[in-house]
């Protein structure tokens, strides 16, 4: 099931040799989650701002939808994916 969360968070990141930024863990609501894998990355213009969304996974299966705010280098976290349950 996918949730809309639209909330501030703190990311850690690396830049690569071509300025591409690759998030490698965050910090929500008091818990920090590493990231395992980095999936589709696109970017989205709103009005002057550009924005650059991915979706990541952790070791634990969980999927979030993170965005930064290029002109402020502020991070949200947009939505999240429960992993799916075992029967």
């Amino acid at each position: 099931m996918m949730k809309t969360i639209n909330e501030p968070v703190s990311v850690e990141a690396r830049f690569d040799e071509e300025g591409t930024v690759t998030p490698t863990a965050f910090t929500w609501q008091g818990r920090t989650y590493p990231i395992s894998d980095v999936g589709r990355r696109w970017t989205e213009t709103d009005g002057p701002h550009r924005l650059y969304h991915c979706l990541v996974m952790t070791p634990t299966g969980e999927t979030f939808e993170l965005c930064l705010e290029t002109s402020t280098l502020q991070w949200r976290i947009v939505r999240a994916w429960e992993r799916p349950k075992m029967v």
